[in-house]
Parts: C-alpha cells; sequence; structure tokens
C-alpha cells in the first residue's frame, strides 16, 4: 500500500474535487509490485489524462473493467523491486500480461510479462514450479491497436 503524511497534503481535502486530496508526495513501506497505469478520463466534454498507481490486482482488473466512453486505459506498467526483477533497484516497465494463481499453501502468486520478455513471479520460493499453481488465471494481457476484445481485461 501507499502512505501519505498530513505534513504532505496540499491544500484542504476537497479543494481539488469531490473526495479527492492532493499529494505533494507518497511513500511505499513493502518492497512488492505495484501498477502504474496511464488513462484517460472524459471531463467537461474532452479527455484528461491522467495516471493511477494501484497496489494490487484486484485494483488494476477493477479499474480495467470499468473502461467505457468515459474512461480509457491507455497503458499499464509494472513497477518491480530489485529482488523481483533480479536489478539492483526498482524498475517500471511496460506490462505485456499478468496471470495469478495459487501455492499449495494458497498464497496469491503473479506471473508478470513485461515488454523485454523477461517473467517476473512475485515470490521468494526460489524452486516454484509455475505449473503447480492452482488456478492460474490470465487476468490481463496488453492488445495491439484494434484487436479484439476478448473475456480478458485489456488495456485498450
Amino acid at each position: 500500500m501507499f502512505r501519505t503524511y498530513q505534513s504532505d497534503i496540499a491544500g484542504i481535502p476537497g479543494m481539488f474535487g469531490d473526495g479527492l486530496s492532493h499529494w505533494h508526495g507518497v511513500s511505499r513501506a513493502l518492497h512488492s509490485h505495484w501498477y502504474h497505469v496511464t488513462v484517460e478520463r472524459r471531463e467537461d466534454g474532452r479527455f484528461v489524462a491522467c495516471v493511477e498507481m494501484l497496489n494490487d490486482e484486484p485494483r488494476l482488473v477493477e479499474l480495467l473493467m470499468s473502461q467505457d466512453e468515459s474512461l480509457v486505459v491507455q497503458e499499464v506498467q509494472v513497477v518491480t523491486p530489485g529482488w523481483m526483477n533480479k536489478d539492483a533497484g526498482w524498475r517500471m516497465e511496460k506490462l505485456t500480461s499478468l496471470s495469478m494463481g495459487f501455492s499449495r499453501a494458497e498464497v496469491p502468486i503473479c506471473i508478470l510479462e513485461v515488454e523485454s520478455g523477461d517473467v517476473y513471479i512475485d515470490t521468494h520460493e526460489a524452486d516454484l514450479d509455475v505449473a503447480s499453481l492452482k488456478g492460474l488465471k490470465e487476468l490481463y494481457r496488453r492488445s495491439p491497436p484494434k484487436a479484439a476484445q476478448g473475456s480478458v481485461a485489456r488495456a485498450r
């Protein structure tokens, strides 16, 4: 999850819109992946681009499924910590596909494929066999423009 400090609030809650607060900074205590999603929302008859920073898969799927004539997801990127991407630090990359299944201990495990072709698995279990995951389901696949929409949530 993301954290905010009251000292980082910009203005007063609601001054930028009903139910909205703006912040000068947010932080994150957990070293787990999250999603950086570029969307366009229709406001006053025109589309306005903004970024959603989503903590987890349920929020990402909820956003993807809520697309309609007033909300379009343009791009989904995943931000991964070094332990997951096997690098020295955090990395943000375009997400190609996202699947989720459950380990033998019923722990949810995500399999993320990024544009480079690299595949990241959000577990510290070194010998995990993806084929052993129960209920493995694809939650997202990036589609090229004008591709047919299926039952999998997609960015347009």
